[in-house]
């Protein structure tokens, strides 16, 4: 019975799947890829290469769009201007290895929002989960779960992203 069920399963499945160590190891390397492109807002340096050209992307802040380039491009303008700095200690990364997705929490993800003004520190505490969805070692999808009416997020979002208009 129990081949049957396996050979069974097996016949309908025709999702990527991956192994759970490469998973683990992916889910670690984005997040510190990730982190590393702030300092710079160089994400495209950072973490491109793990980006598949045809990604999709959807996130709490309404943000959805499809394409590396796209979503780079979005990034660098956005998140990527705005925050200086990500830390995010001990994430938790769990792999659903019949699917190929990738499950990264961190309770404690910590945000500095600066705009790039060196007179600028707001640093924001916001948990977060992003379900990666990958394929050859790609990241096909990219989604982003966090608290986007976070009270000290918003408010820091709005003072930096005045002052970066104000500047232009």
């Amino acid at each position: 019975l129990n081949i049957f069920i396996v050979l069974l399963f097996k016949s309908r499945h025709n999702m990527p799947t991956i192994e759970h160590a490469a998973g683990v190891a992916i889910g670690h390397r984005f997040m510190k890829q990730l982190a590393a492109g702030f300092a710079k807002n160089n994400h495209a340096e950072t973490v491109g290469d793990m980006l598949a050209s045809n990604i999709g992307w959807d996130w709490s802040d309404d943000s959805k769009g499809e394409g590396k380039d796209a979503l780079l491009d979005m990034f660098s303008k956005s998140w990527g201007a705005m925050v200086d700095n990500f830390l995010y200690p001990n994430p938790s990364v769990f792999v659903d290895t019949t699917h190929a997705k990738i499950i990264i929490t961190s309770p404690s993800n910590t945000i500095n929002i600066t705009g790039g003004f060196a007179d600028e520190t707001n640093l924001v505490t916001v948990p977060l989960c992003f379900i990666l969805t990958v394929e050859d070692d790609k990241v096909t999808k990219w989604e982003g779960y966090w608290d986007q009416a976070d009270g000290p997020m918003t408010a820091a979002l709005g003072k930096v992203m005045a002052k970066m208009k104000q500047a232009a």
